[in-house]
């Protein structure tokens, strides 16, 4: 299992390092006329990256070189994974796109400069309130002379923000949604919205076929779920993972226990990983309670109560066997036949 210091920055690359995603992000997302230009079959990914050593706490980027209306450019994407909208992405990515190009300068001195198109994906906290016209960071220049303007760098980025009160759909293959979904969900302040969207993410994964990617992306997934929550929540998500695949819940604690024998575990104490497995941690009852009454808005509070008395085992057979239920009576049948309530 490999170690991970940047959450974001593995993520990111994982899925969109992988030129079959990248094309499906460009065939979901670029506006009709600009994937007309693009030969999405000519993309190919570049190593090169121009993050500076001190805003990798913040960023990632990517760089692809393509086929844009026949000749050779590229398309940059920059993970923006700050809090809030940066007002200085553009100058950013105007200094980023300026290192591709001296790149190709050193390669043939006098050749013209190849197309560059900046794509920004932003994951923060916040909807995103920034103008991505680069001239619009210049002071004034609402009321600027057009010669004065002339002084200016033109361009725009196309920007997609998927915090959780963006509006953004999220479409696309399986690798590609699950993580829009994830870095999506790790904008969402809402306890309760939040273990609603790990839990529709966890159900894809158990759902869709094992293969080495699909499993080397839930790993994936769950390193960067450990780095971007508090401890205690994360053993919080190991249980309610259990009310959709126990298997998955024991790969977390697994996962969670690696990190620890290498290290890069700060603050979780020994006995919460052992709580783990006695089932210590609060709140199952009303993980489970809230899938229920989701599902079943009608049934009475008292079976509430009557949770509280299951086993962690009882709790899993009733979370696993939830989804295929019909209605409220079958709910009840089971409670009486399993936990003889």
């Amino acid at each position: 299992m490999e170690r991970l210091n940047n959450p974001h920055d593995r993520f990111f690359k994982e899925v969109l390092g992988d030129v079959a995603n990248t094309q499906a992000f460009l065939e979901t997302y670029l506006p009709p006329e600009v994937l007309r230009a693009i030969d999405v079959g000519t993309i190919q990914a570049e190593k090169d990256s121009f993050i500076e050593q001190d805003l990798k706490e913040f960023y990632a980027d990517l760089l692809f070189r393509a086929n844009i209306r026949n000749r050779e450019a590229y398309v940059y994407i920059l993970l923006e994974h700050k809090s809030y909208s940066d007002y200085n992405v553009g100058v950013q990515l105007l200094r980023y796109m300026s290192a591709i190009w001296d790149k190709e300068i050193k390669k043939q001195k006098n050749r013209r400069l190849p197309l560059i198109l900046p794509i920004v994906l932003y994951q923060g906290k916040e909807k995103w309130g920034v103008s991505t016209q680069f001239a619009d960071r210049i002071e004034g220049v609402e009321t600027m002379e057009g010669s004065l303007k002339k002084a200016i760098p033109h361009f725009e980025y196309y920007l997609y923000d998927f915090s959780s009160n963006s509006g953004e759909e999220i479409k696309g293959p399986d690798d590609l949604r699950l993580y829009l979904e994830t870095i999506r969900m790790a904008s969402i302040k809402d306890p309760e919205k939040f273990n609603e969207a790990y839990v529709r993410i966890t159900t894809v994964f158990v759902t869709r076929e094992e293969t080495e990617t699909s499993e080397r992306l839930y790993d994936t997934f769950i390193h960067y779920l450990y780095y971007l929550i508090a401890r205690e929540d994360f053993l919080r998500l190991v249980q309610l993972t259990r009310t959709v695949s126990v298997e998955r819940s024991e790969r977390m604690q697994t996962i969670a226990e690696w990190l620890k024998q290498e290290g890069m575990e700060k603050g979780l104490e020994e006995g919460m990983l052992r709580g783990l497995e006695r089932g210590i941690e609060v709140g199952r009852e009303q993980l489970l309670w809230k899938q229920i009454s989701k599902k079943f808005p009608q049934i009475p509070r008292t079976y509430y109560e009557k949770l509280k008395t299951l086993t962690i085992d009882q709790l899993d057979n009733l979370g696993l066997e939830l989804m295929d239920m019909q209605n409220v009576e079958e709910l009840k049948k089971h409670l009486h036949a399993k936990a003889g309530l």
